[in-house]
């Protein structure tokens, strides 16, 4: 004797997979992501923290503000239909470098005797009457060992003076 048997298969299509906007990649600024799902009365379930999404986890309604690294998952439950497949967008927040103050130092050289010329260096060699002739306030921007000297008529030329300046 057969033993008749039924088969009932049941297939439940499965929800759309959530789809987020903007979607994942790098950017610069914090980005607001809006999730959405193309199943009709479907509710959006996501997380925050890497983990797989369940109709547990917390109700999608807001854009979520994203203003560093994060992974959000999410997934479409609706009646009638099975959960959907996880949705995953990885944002990467990055904020351009801040720009670093150059420091500079605005070093004035005086000398008394009338009529002389002050010879200088900045590299911490000895000045000659071939080196720069100061005529003004030098602008330093790195440290410097600035040497000089003066020179004029009738007059025995001075001897090296030496000033190091440390910018840091």
């Amino acid at each position: 004797m057969v033993v008749p048997v039924t088969l009932t298969v049941t297939t439940t299509a499965a929800a759309a997979t959530p789809v987020f906007t903007p979607p994942g990649g790098s950017y610069s600024a914090t980005q607001s992501v809006t999730i959405t799902d193309a199943t009709r009365g479907a509710a959006i379930y996501y997380t925050l923290d890497g983990t797989t999404p369940t109709t547990a986890s917390k109700v999608y309604s807001v854009p979520i503000s994203v203003a560093a690294t994060e992974t959000i998952k999410a997934i479409a439950a609706a009646p009638g239909y099975a959960n959907s497949a996880v949705g995953t967008a990885v944002y990467t927040i990055t904020t351009p470098q801040a720009a670093t103050p150059v420091v500079m130092q605005t070093i004035t050289i005086t000398e008394a005797t009338t009529g002389a010329t002050v010879y200088y260096t900045t590299n911490g060699t000895t000045p000659t009457t071939a080196s720069a002739k100061y005529t003004g306030p030098l602008t330093i921007s790195s440290s410097a060992t600035l040497k000089f000297i003066a020179v004029a008529p009738n007059y025995s030329q001075s001897p090296v003076r030496t000033v190091t300046d440390t910018i840091q």
